[in-house]
Formats: structure tokens, sequence, C-alpha cells
């Protein structure tokens, strides 16, 4: 189904081919610096040490706490949310199944930080769907996301089906607004 994105100014918002990993798993890294340099000492988080060996490793750690965490960044909310699951786009987040099994295997205490900036509010393709804009970060342990997924849809992708990149072939459909979600940053 072709579609275009707007930002809140009007202007057409494009990707890179959301199913080429490689170039997504760079920019992930560069949101990492960014979000520490912005939040990380107010959230006291730090990159995870073990990441300069381990590039699977969690992203952040907490040095007050000593728990590491994952950083989850989303720039365009899950417009069509509402037609497919029921939930409201304006709070509809994703979560790669994949990362679901990995850290229920490996990382069962790591806490999940959602940082939101909706760059795109509008959805236009054989109807148009409009969210406000919304930045933030909000935060669930893991045993809030296993809670979740056990009521939560799955988002299957449909161009990931003979994916052979490492993709995720599909995604919990997750709403901020639920309990176990905490906002515990604003814009800065």
């Amino acid at each position: 189904m072709a579609y275009r994105l707007f930002d809140k100014g009007g202007s057409e918002v494009t990707h890179h081919n959301l199913q080429d990993k490689g170039p997504w798993c760079v920019t992930g890294a560069t949101f990492e610096e960014t979000f520490i340099s912005k939040y990380g000492p107010a959230l006291n988080l730090v990159i995870n040490p073990e990441k300069a060996f381990n590039k699977y490793a969690p992203d952040l750690l907490n040095v007050t706490t000593q728990n590491i965490a994952d950083l989850k960044t989303q720039n365009t909310p899950f417009f069509q949310a509402a037609a497919r699951y029921g939930l409201d786009p304006q709070y509809a987040v994703t979560f790669n199944t994949k990362d679901y099994d990995r850290y229920l295997s490996l990382y069962p205490k790591i806490e999940i930080y959602f940082w939101v900036d909706w760059l795109a509010i509008k959805f236009q393709s054989f109807q148009i769907i409009e969210v406000s804009p919304m930045s933030g970060i909000w935060k669930i342990p893991f045993a809030g996301i296993i809670e979740l997924a056990k009521t939560s849809p799955i988002h299957s992708y449909q161009q990931r089906t003979n994916d052979m990149q490492g993709n995720a072939k599909g995604s919990y459909v997750f709403d901020l607004s639920a309990s176990g979600f905490e906002q515990v940053a604003y814009p800065i």
C-alpha cells in the first residue's frame, strides 16, 4: 500500500528503506549518543560499557541501580493502530517480538525506555490519519512488557516474510497510556 507521511509543518517525511536493517542499526547508535547527552544525567543513564566490546549488548546502564536498559526510539506513530487493533495511534508504539524473546532469555530484568518524538503526524493513503505532535520518554520494566504482551496484538510485517537480514518478522503493539508505562522525561 502506497502512503505518504507529513510533519507538523506540512512537509513530506521520507524514511530510508525500512527493511534495510544495516543503516538503521548505525542510526540507532547515533540516537543512543544523542539520548544520553540530552537525558542521561537526569535519568542516571550512560551508554552500557559492555557496548564497547559487544555490539549486541543492551544500550544503556543506570549508574544508580546498575540495571541495564535498552532504548527504543520511535519517530513515526503506528497510524493504522486504530483500524487494525483498536488502539489510539497517538500512543501506539511497537516492540519487536525478536527483542522480546531475546530479553526474556538473556535479560529478564532489563528496563526499556521508549524515546518518542512524533516527527510524522499525518498519514495519507486511501484515508487520512492524524495525531498531535508528541515528545517524551516512557520507561517500563521488562516484567511490565511481559504482562502487556499477554493481551497485546502482534503486527506481522508483510514485507519481511522471507527476510534474510535479521529483521523482526513482527512487533507487539503497545499503548503508552497503559498501566506499567511511566513517563520519566519531557522534551528538552
